[in-house]
């Protein structure tokens, strides 16, 4: 008990001295709430199944961090990001064994402007603070638990937060942020299934990225164009093996324009040699049993409004999609997903908020089997939420 106390002493004031030394700031957000979700398969002999469960994070992820920066002089300055996701439900982390999962960063800013190093979430999503996709939607990357129609769930996101990255972002200018990423991918030591992967070669997958913004009051733009270049060395094979992987590529572009009664945002979105599972509503709905990779488009609309004291939402999704070119014929595919959502927030402080939403997604899909029989299936989905939000 007088170690464990000695300990926290120590810790407590190791960070109050660096607290003199840094602007040190703690953060986070818990977020908990009940939801409920519908989910019809579309399968013969196959039931639907109703949930209902205390959910963590259905607004926002819940999470805690500390950020700091100091000032060096002539302009510079050096940061820090560490964040780490957790459930309020049962307090476990979101990502078992890895403390900082969501962002561990670490920043040099000047006139030239920032360049970071560490574990970053691409442009192309919305966890860590690189995060830019959220401005072609107005539930921004939030509810996707409840299948809402945000950014996510209809843009593919081949990737979420990666290691080894180096990334950069231009001063503002005229409105304009241009950013570029780039991933060096793991250092992982293989097993008898899986192969070693060794950073920065052919045996990793490694990520790219080039995108913008630009804000001028009303309006906000968007613009990202990414792609992973998936490992193709592969030494769990006897002998080991190279493979011609074709890699991916998506292109998007949307924003929003504030009419001050409307905020209107929109997006598009074209991908190819995705995986079906990284468009969140597809695996959602059920259709990432497809473990093949697609080529095709995503479309959004949404607007958001006040709305008796808060805020309201409204967003519809769509998308369009078939086998990629690397996939063989006889393993075809077409894939249609269509998502609606409605939602509500009310502010109680600046701080704290309570919210709702509603979702319903449906997916329609035709597969060519081996022996060249049609698989057709409309998979379904409703998704409900209600909770409360609180950020410290």
């Amino acid at each position: 008990m007088f170690k464990n106390s000695l300990a926290a002493v120590a810790l407590l004031g190791a960070f109050a001295g660096s607290a003199f030394a840094a602007d040190v700031t703690l953060y986070g957000v818990v977020d908990e709430g009940f939801l409920y979700t519908h989910k019809d398969a579309d399968k013969t002999d196959v039931d639907a199944v109703d949930k209902l469960e205390l959910k963590s994070g259905i607004q926002a992820n819940s999470r805690w961090g500390l950020k700091g920066t100091e000032d060096l002089g002539n302009g510079l300055k050096v940061g820090f990001i560490l964040e780490s996701g957790f459930n309020a439900d049962d307090g476990t982390q979101s990502v078992s064994g890895t403390m900082f999962n969501r962002e561990a960063s670490l920043s040099v800013m000047g006139p030239f402007g920032q360049l970071s190093l560490g574990k970053i979430g691409a442009i192309t999503q919305g966890t860590s603070s690189w995060g830019k996709v959220g401005a072609v939607s107005a539930f921004g990357t939030s509810y996707g638990a409840a299948n809402v129609g945000n950014a996510t769930n209809v843009f593919a996101a081949t990737v979420g937060v990666m290691d080894n990255t180096i990334a950069y972002q231009t001063p503002k200018f005229a409105g304009f942020t241009v950013y570029a990423q780039y991933s060096m991918g793991n250092s992982k030591t293989g097993t008898s299934s899986t192969p070693t992967q060794v950073e920065n070669k052919s045996s990793t997958d490694r990520y790219y990225a080039l995108g913008a913004t630009y804000a001028n009051g009303p309006v906000n733009l968007y613009f990202a164009v990414d792609s992973v270049n998936y490992a193709s060395y592969f030494d769990n094979t006897t002998p080991p093996s190279t493979q011609d992987m074709d890699d991916s590529l998506t292109v998007a572009f949307g924003g929003s324009y504030d009419f001050s009664v409307v905020k209107v945002f929109a997006g598009a979105q074209y991908f190819d040699e995705v995986l079906v599972s990284k468009v969140s509503g597809l695996s959602n709905v059920g259709l990432d049993f497809l473990k093949s990779k697609m080529e095709g488009y995503a479309l959004q609309a949404s607007a958001s409004a006040p709305l008796a004291g808060g805020t309201g939402y409204f967003g519809v999704g769509y998308v369009d999609a078939s086998e990629a070119d690397s996939v063989a014929a006889s393993a075809g595919f077409d894939i249609k997903y269509y998502v609606a959502s409605v939602g509500y927030k009310y502010d109680l402080s600046k701080r704290t908020n309570v919210y709702g939403v509603l979702s319903y997604a449906k997916g329609d899909q035709d597969v060519t089997t081996a022996t060249a029989t049609v698989y057709d299936r409309k998979p379904s989905m409703v998704g409900f939420g209600v909770g409360l939000r609180h950020n410290f």
